[in-house]
């Protein structure tokens, strides 16, 4: 678990332009939620605490009206986020004016920068090195900066941004558990990403059912091996002609030669929302649910992983979902 002290304060900003997608990736960091958000209006204030740190997290408003208003905020900025649609490259002649003012903003404090080349998901983005060169990073000398590609989308990059703020503020890296064992023919994975907790009892949201569920748990690096997966038809056997409830062992495994999570009960593939879960979605969604997990106090947010992980059926189109699908499903 992270622990908490006595909680020294850091702040950072996140900016860019309107509908670049600052509160999105915000709203996963400090509410372990994916949602559709209007424009920002002014600036927002979030906080997340983990250790001794607490990050006050500032989002700020992109419409233009809105831009000199944050002027006042950026000398006291410890980390700045310039967060960049890639898909708009319309608008990349005001992102580069908008970029260069808080870099002169900052010029005192050389506050350290990390740019956010975000909606990496679309089909025509600006790529890394185009912005590298539009935005004369390589001619930024006298501070630190970094560039990710990111997407809510696919969940690419995100963890990343945190760990680099994290080392940023505190000169340490931070490490998140993603609990794993291997075996010859298979993977485990804990915890389940598709069980739901509702007033006490628990469902299993795989395959877009709602089933009622009974917990079988097993400790899960001392017990859980191939002999766990030959007793669960007999466990789940019992329980069904008991209490008429499925079973769930709360993980998952990953068969070798394949990419998708399979429930161990039902050998079905984990999939939800027609997204199908990789193993490589599943751990970014886990170390993102710690991340408001911590927030609250505790190791994880159990109810985020799932979330996190239906972030395309939560901000996408109808049409872009299709193109998810067939892009980006395994």
């Amino acid at each position: 678990m992270l622990s908490k002290g006595k909680e020294k304060s850091k702040v950072i900003l996140f900016c860019g332009l309107s509908y670049a997608g600052k509160t999105t990736i915000l709203n996963i960091f400090t509410k372990g939620d994916v949602f559709k958000t209007g424009p920002t209006l002014g600036v927002s204030l979030s906080t997340i605490s983990i250790k001794d740190i607490n990050f006050r997290i500032f989002d700020l408003g992109g419409q233009e009206r809105f831009r000199e208003e944050i002027t006042p905020l950026l000398p006291f900025a410890d980390l700045i986020i310039f967060v960049i649609d890639s898909g708009d490259k319309k608008r990349f002649k005001d992102v580069r004016k908008e970029f260069l003012r808080i870099l002169d903003n900052t010029s005192k404090k050389l506050t350290p920068i990390c740019i956010l080349r975000h909606k990496s998901e679309l089909r025509k983005t600006m790529n890394t090195n185009y912005m590298i060169n539009k935005l004369g990073l390589k001619h930024i000398l006298n501070r630190k900066w970094e560039i990710f590609s990111t997407s809510a989308v696919t969940l690419n990059g995100l963890k990343d941004v945190f760990y680099w703020i994290y080392e940023e503020a505190t000169g340490e890296k931070i490490e998140f558990k993603v609990e794993k064992k291997k075996e010859e023919e298979y993977s485990f994975h804990y915890p389940c990403p598709m069980m739901k907790v509702e007033n006490g009892t628990i469902y299993c949201l795989n395959q877009d059912r709602f089933l009622e569920t009974e917990m079988t748990s097993f400790g899960f690096h001392e017990e859980v091996n191939k002999m766990v997966l030959q007793i669960l038809p007999e466990l789940r056997k019992e329980s069904l002609e008991n209490s008429g409830k499925d079973i769930c062992p709360d993980f998952c495994i990953l068969k070798n030669g394949e990419e998708v999570l399979r429930c161990p009960v039902t050998n079905e593939k984990i999939e939800t929302r027609g997204i199908k879960v990789s193993l490589k979605r599943y751990e970014d969604a886990l170390v993102l649910s710690q991340i408001y997990g911590a927030k609250l106090g505790g190791d994880i947010c159990r109810e985020c992983i799932y979330k996190i992980i239906i972030s395309p059926d939560s901000i996408l189109t109808e049409e872009d979902l299709k193109h998810f699908a067939k892009t980006f499903a395994n």
